[in-house]
């Protein structure tokens, strides 16, 4: 299974993304921008790998991107407004009251399938999404899930990739963003679930490990997922803060907020 070139959106820059989303993270004093930044990539390789206009549409045979790891709101709702699923001008009220862009996604957002917060729920979600698409005869229409690396601590993600494979829900790919920090400590330090791309690989599941900033990476380790016939676990290695070169691997940044001079800080030193 491969997404034709018809489908494909046109690619967006990632630093683009990334003032998209210091932009809205200054501007409502909100947390999460490790997380965010962390991501940017690979929600690019998603969603530049699918049909856009069918995802802002609601059409029934569209791609289904679910964000498990939902505190990566911001450059979730950047990405989908480069791609044009939502208006640039509803991400001006991020995270700010009375808005529906909170700072876990929430499917009251056009173009976003399922809450989430609680994190280990959505690739469960995605599962079922994966199953729902095959008894309608969408079997080949392609069901993403962005998970954290902290969050395949939860067993339901386990109890998920189990199913799917034993579903053979081969248009299933699950994308880790693998930047080794969970919330305010090292992953490792939690669990040590090293090396995370075998013990997936035990579950027969097609599965790789990339570099989860170069967005050509990621999406032709999508590609070669869907042309396996297996359901797909991407392994993205990632820095936690990428681009912001005070953040960059520095667990604080899960929680703390922009000032005026570190938001100028970090705009200019993105290239």
């Amino acid at each position: 299974m491969t997404i034709s070139a018809a489908t494909r959106s046109n690619r967006v820059e990632p630093n683009a993304v990334r003032r998209t989303v210091l932009d809205m993270l200054y501007r409502s004093k909100a947390s999460h921008l490790g997380t965010n930044m962390s991501e940017i990539e690979i929600l690019i390789a998603i969603f530049g790998a699918v049909d856009c206009i069918k995802i802002r549409d609601h059409a029934p045979d569209r791609s289904r991107v679910i964000i498990s790891k939902g505190h990566g709101a911001a450059a979730t709702y950047a990405t989908m407004a480069h791609y044009g699923i939502i208006p640039f001008a509803l991400l001006d009220s991020y995270h700010s009251n009375g808005s529906k862009l909170a700072g876990h996604v929430s499917h009251g957002v056009p173009g976003v399938e399922h809450s989430t917060g609680a994190l280990g729920h959505g690739l469960s979600v995605a599962v079922g999404a994966a199953i729902g698409l095959r008894s309608r005869g969408f079997s080949s229409v392609p069901v993403f899930a962005v998970c954290g690396d902290g969050e395949i601590q939860e067993g339901s993600i386990w109890e998920a990739v189990m199913l799917a494979r034993h579903l053979n829900l081969s248009n299933l790919v699950m994308l880790l963003d693998n930047n080794r920090i969970s919330s305010i400590t090292d992953t490792d330090k939690v669990i040590d679930l090293r090396p995370i791309e075998r013990r997936f690989a035990g579950f027969d599941v097609f599965s790789c490990t990339v570099d989860g900033h170069s967005t050509e990476a990621v999406s032709a380790a999508i590609q070669r997922s869907l042309a396996s016939g297996k359901p797909g676990v991407i392994v993205c290695d990632t820095i936690k803060g990428k681009g912001v070169a005070f953040a960059e691997g520095q667990p604080i940044w899960h929680y703390r907020s922009l000032n005026d001079d570190l938001y100028r800080q970090a705009i200019d030193g993105l290239i």
